[in-house]
């Protein structure tokens, strides 16, 4: 009991942290564009920096197959959460360069995404039937709660104080995932290494995904993370055009965070009962009103009242493609690498995304790529249709 009671700890810990991160949210972006990025190399740099989170999978075979010191979660956890730390430092230290920048926070997301993984396998490790849900939404509570007390806070702070210090100070954030580490006390593995077996679940994944269906839900996956190109475009048209400060976006941040806590309680009451296809359709049908809906951003109340809205809508999207995930992962055998491989695409899907969003922004301005990103979502509709198992 006190063993689970640790890992509920360590879980709500590390996704916090991870919600509580945005805290540099307004001054990395600000940064930048102080340095005279455009925002096209803004999302580009800033994409290749995101190359660690599509190798998910890596790092759960790796903990799985290859214990340090008889443990498979303990040691990496500590490593993990010091590389995060390590990164935000050097990016306050560093002088501001595309190389550096790059390099420090390649360093970050190699800490957060494995942490993440690996947190998540200590959770499916102790899950039980009566427990599996307790986690999650501890978890997921724990994110959004640091996400909503962030947004605000890195407004403040953008707006007094330098980025570099932000930066130092984000540095220590990790550190309060380590702290939760060293008081776990994970079960030794006897078990011999074998290098072979990181690579047995994923081939395993990979003929799964090219010989069922599962390749037509990577291609819902890919279609969908389009939605994310209008994001750092529509920070710097707020910013630039409509002239908010580091504060107003900072509260912003809260806002869009709030209102995805009230998603995720609105898709549990209206979906709980209803098929994931049907799930999916509406999450493509409010993906596409969301997209549509920035449009009437003109000044602070409007973009004030959109951020809610698409905090809600936000959540009603993302469950119904995560749900589906895990159901079609579901009775594999390969449950975990299965899942890590879908998230790693759609994380790629919306690196991808951004990059061809800055650029386009550029090019053919906000108000285009609003519609052009919208429809570009709706073929999705066809897709559905083909995941027959949902």
């Amino acid at each position: 009991m006190i063993l689970i009671k640790r890992v509920a700890w360590l879980a709500g810990l590390v996704y916090f942290v991870q919600g509580a991160l945005g805290i540099a949210g307004i001054a990395l972006p600000l940064y930048l564009r102080a340095q005279g990025f455009s925002v096209a190399k803004i999302t580009f740099v800033t994409s290749v920096a995101s190359i660690p989170w599509f190798f998910k999978i890596v790092y759960g075979a790796i903990s799985d197959a290859i214990p340090l010191w008889k443990l498979r979660r303990k040691p990496y956890l500590i490593i993990c959460s010091i590389l995060s730390c390590v990164g935000w430092m050097l990016l306050g230290i560093l002088p501001p360069t595309e190389q550096w920048f790059i390099l420090s926070m390649f360093i970050v997301n190699i800490g957060l995404a494995a942490t993440d993984v690996i947190t998540d396998g200590l959770i499916v490790e102790f899950s039980t039937r009566k427990s599996a849900q307790v986690y999650q939404s501890i978890s997921w509570g724990a994110r959004s709660f640091g996400a909503v007390l962030s947004g605000y806070v890195g407004g403040v702070l953008a707006a007094r104080i330098a980025p570099r210090s932000i930066f130092l100070i984000t540095s220590m954030l990790p550190l309060i995932s380590l702290v939760a580490v060293l008081f776990l006390n994970e079960r030794p593995r006897h078990h011999k290494i074998k290098l072979g077996n990181v690579f047995i679940p994923i081939v395993d994944s990979i003929r799964r995904i090219l010989q069922g269906e599962l390749k037509w839900f990577l291609l819902l996956l890919l279609i969908i993370s389009n939605s994310v190109a209008v994001g750092t475009p529509l920070f710097f048209y707020m910013r630039e055009v409509l002239r908010f400060d580091e504060i107003a976006l900072g509260v912003l941040s809260s806002i869009t965070w709030f209102g995805a806590v009230i998603g995720c309680f609105c898709f549990l009451k209206f979906f709980k009962g209803a098929s994931l296809r049907i799930a999916l359709y509406w999450a493509v049908g409010v993906g596409f009103f969301d997209i549509l809906l920035i449009l009437i951003i003109k000044n602070y109340p409007s973009a004030f009242a959109v951020s809610f809205v698409s905090g809600v809508f936000g959540y009603m999207i993302l469950l119904p493609l995560f749900s589906s995930a895990a159901r079609l992962s579901h009775g594999t055998g390969v449950e975990g690498s299965l899942f890590a491989i879908l998230m790693s695409v759609f994380n790629l899907g919306q690196a991808v995304a951004g990059s061809w969003g800055g650029a386009l922004y550029e090019w053919i301005g906000l108000k285009a790529l609003i519609v052009l990103t919208a429809f570009l979502v709706l073929p999705a509709f066809l897709v559905i249709p083909r995941l027959k198992s949902l």
